[in-house]
């Protein structure tokens, strides 16, 4: 891509800057990040640009649209939305759909009507996202979409305007955080499994990942899997029952941590002991059941920080950088949590007052071309890989280049630039009171 003039340096970047003012729209979502124990922060800052060639004068329209505000996990994705939209002047509309996709529909469809011109979202259902983006598509608003996408529909089949696809490694990560499990449990024991929404693509991901640990432990039994909507309320009964049907249980695994607390509730109230639970999301309430040892691990994947890579991709669209076709479906790292000084060490650096650890201006790819980072683990996804247990469609072909030789070197040197890009490590000291070093589970 080529910069306006006068942004083609470094230098150029920083003359332009950061002068800091003050947002005065945050008050609601400071007020809804106060609940659940995450902490109101100070106003945030925005940066007085001076050069007129920086995109950020456009003052470009976005929506974010999430599922809940109920849980840690989206109040941080939207903390760092909202960070990011204010250090790129973004005009930024919250949407919460309460993982109702008529809901999710309705917002996309509203969307040119107000002017709209990018939108972060995060699809409850899988199926529906070529509908929903081609919509947008069809409508010429860029999207970045994270965590569900329908199989066998990628960027190029929706259109330029499906400008990137993000995701964890569900598979991966569901099955490591099992395998600390399984481990703790002494390769033996009964064992319950808490799914999410079937139908979500992260809930089946995790499911698979859930297989293939109890695959690799033999003396695991599985007793029970049922489904707890990724939410402690839908999660309670549901629990509640499993444990009366299964008084020896020793170990539990909720795809999220927020149907994780029910389970964590229910245990404590029934004053089972020896009950070893693990979770994902790496939430404030999970991280305060670890401290108290409650709870066992969780696979953390930094909602804050998707929220505001996700508003930060919707920016480069809309600035007009351009990804390559690797950079369009990519994975994020994570890692797991699995004791307690690092789980403390987590809720101070993600859940308090102070501001979010990440340099927002830096992981734009339109404002530092040749210095970005993105902050964390990034590994390209190879479509053709993706969605190993869904048939293709009759007639179905990914598109053109993905099936080009090209493409594979093509992966290969993203993969390679994605390594070299990530030299700034806001987790690093989470990482470190972490047991293996907080690798980030990858595949």
């Amino acid at each position: 891509m080529s910069l306006p003039a006068g942004l083609h340096s470094r230098r150029a970047l920083l003359k332009s800057a950061m002068s800091i003012g003050v947002a005065a729209t945050m008050a609601p979502l400071l007020a809804a990040c106060n609940n659940a124990g995450v902490q109101a922060s100070a106003p945030l800052p925005t940066p007085t640009i001076t050069n007129a060639n920086d995109p950020r004068n456009k003052r470009f329209r976005m929506i974010d649209s999430f599922y809940t505000l109920d849980n840690d996990y989206f109040q941080g994705w939207a903390k760092g939305s909202a960070a990011a939209a204010s250090m790129f002047l973004l005009s930024r509309d919250q949407e919460v759909d309460n993982s109702n996709v008529d809901t999710l529909k309705s917002v996309f469809e509203s969307a040119p009507t107000k002017g709209i011109q990018g939108i972060s979202t995060l699809p409850n259902t899988a199926a529906a996202t070529p509908d929903i983006i081609g919509g947008a598509e069809r409508a010429g608003i860029y999207v970045s979409s994270n965590w569900s996408n329908a199989p066998w529909s990628t960027p190029l089949d929706i259109g330029d305007h499906y400008f990137s696809y993000q995701a964890a490694n569900d598979v991966a990560g569901a099955r490591e955080v099992c395998k600390v499990l399984f481990q703790a449990m002494g390769g033996t024991g009964k064992f319950i499994h808490i799914e999410g929404n079937k139908g979500n693509s992260a809930s089946d991901n995790r499911t698979a990942g859930v297989d293939q640990a109890l695959a690799a432990f033999p003396g695991i039994k599985m007793v029970a899997r049922q489904s707890g909507g990724f939410s402690r309320g839908a999660t309670q009964p549901v629990i509640e029952n499993l444990l009366t049907a299964n008084p020896d249980v020793t170990g539990i695994m909720c795809q999220n941590d927020d149907s994780a607390i029910a389970a964590i509730n229910a245990v404590e109230a029934r004053g089972m002991s020896g009950v070893k639970i693990v979770g994902i999301d790496a939430i404030g309430e999970f991280l305060d059941a670890m401290k108290r040892g409650s709870a066992l691990a969780t696979w953390a994947h930094h909602g804050a920080w998707i929220g505001a890579y996700s508003t930060v991709r919707v920016f480069d669209a809309l600035a007009g950088y351009r990804p390559t076709l690797p950079e369009r479906m990519v994975y994020f790292g994570g890692f797991i949590i699995d004791t307690a000084d690092a789980a403390q060490e987590y809720q101070d650096l993600m859940y308090s007052s102070k501001p979010l650890p990440f340099d927002y201006e830096l992981m734009s790819r339109a404002l530092h071309p040749d210095d970005w980072d993105p902050q964390n683990s990034l590994v390209p996804i190879d479509p053709a890989q993706y969605w190993p247990r869904d048939p293709k469609p009759a007639g179905y072909e990914l598109p053109a280049p993905y099936r080009q030789p090209q493409f594979a070197a093509d992966l290969r040197t993203a993969t390679d630039r994605f390594r070299a890009a990530f030299r700034k490590d806001p987790f690093a000291s989470v990482r470190r009171k972490c047991r293996n070093g907080g690798q980030d589970v990858l595949a």
